[in-house]
Order: C-alpha cells, then structure tokens, then sequence
C-alpha cells in the first residue's frame, strides 16, 4: 500500500483527488491539507511514501514545500499538480527536488503511474509537456543535492564525510543514493558515478 498526502488549496479539487485517489488499491491517503506549510507539516508528521502538492498556493506553495519536504524528510517522493504547463514550473520544481510533474486533466491512471513512478525512484512528467519540451527535461534529471552527492563521492568521500558536509544523517544520503540509483539506472555507486560522467552530469 502506498501511503500519500494530498495538498491542494481548492477544496473541491482536494476532496475530488482525496475521494478518487482512495478507491485505488494500491493507495492509502493518509493525510490532506491546503498551504505549502500544511504539506510540510503533514509530511514531517506522517512520513508519507508519496506528497502530492499543487503549486500556486498560500502559506508557501508547492515549489518551495517540496524543497522543505525534501530537505526534511528525503525519504518522501513529491509530485508536483497544476493546471499550468510552464517551462519555468516544470524546471523549478525538478531543481527542488520533485518526482514527476502532473497536470490537473491528468486520468486518475495517469496520476497513479505517477504516484507509482516516483515510489520507484523514477520521474515522471505529463505526456504533453515531454513533447513539447524535447531533449529539456530528461528522465534521470537529479536535484542539486543528488548531484553534489555524485560530486563528493566522485572525490572519494565516504557516506559519513557526505553526511557530514551536507549537514545531513548518514541515513539520509543513504536515502538520496536510492534516488540517485533509480534515476540513472545504475546497481551501485561506482557505476552511478560511471553514468553521470557519459552524461555529463558532472
């Protein structure tokens, strides 16, 4: 069972989301609020498997809740839900640390791919905006974190001097290098460091 909080600021898409997301099986809402702030609270709180946060909101939205969430709890995968297919939304919310970008005409399907795509480590992004958007986003886009990570073990530091300089738990850059393994594919640290190298990553 995949455990999500749902953070929307209009009620009557929340409760919508709430109600259909809840007759999946696979998933259990566990929470829902309408503020950036709400999310963060909620995420700390409850340790959701997965956020799923709209963007424009009051008490901070959903950019910088999922920057907050992701500083905090980098265990919690965040997907980002809008009406808007903006390039700039599209590349803040990756660089914060997001999942997957959804937008609100999205099929209920849809969403649960995402919901599911993100447990697994994946990123996943509205079909219409990958095509409009050629080459810009790519499926393996790290967050700054994760590739300051990739940077220091590429240097030969352990996960403990990681942790240490990130101001981090051991525990959390371990959590990072699943997220880094499940975006490039990769088995182990070694080979992570390999694939970002042929990218370009760093």
């Amino acid at each position: 069972m995949i455990r999500i909080i749902v953070i929307e600021d209009q009620w009557l898409v929340r409760d919508a989301l709430v109600a259909l997301l809840s007759l999946q099986p696979s998933i259990e809402v566990i929470g829902h609020g309408a503020s950036g702030k709400e999310g963060v609270t909620l995420a700390a709180e409850l340790q959701p498997d997965v956020a799923l946060l709209d963007i424009q909101m009051a008490d901070g939205d959903g950019i910088w809740a999922v920057r907050e969430i992701r500083r905090l709890v980098p265990s919690v995968r965040c997907l980002l839900l809008t009406t808007f297919a903006k390039d700039d939304y599209l590349r803040q919310g990756l660089e914060a640390g997001a999942s997957g970008y959804v937008l609100k005409d999205t099929p209920t399907a849809g969403v649960v791919q995402a919901i599911e795509q993100a447990l697994a480590g994946k990123i996943w992004i509205a079909p219409s905006m990958q095509s409009r958007l050629p080459g810009m986003f790519r499926p393996d886009a790290l967050s700054k974190r994760e590739r300051t990570v990739l940077k220091l073990a590429e240097s030969g530091a352990t996960n403990r001097e990681i942790a240490a300089q990130l101001y981090l738990a051991e525990g959390s850059v371990k959590n990072l290098w699943t997220e880094i393994f499940g975006k490039l594919s990769a088995k182990n640290r070694v080979e992570a460091i390999a694939i970002a190298r042929d990218k370009g990553i760093i």
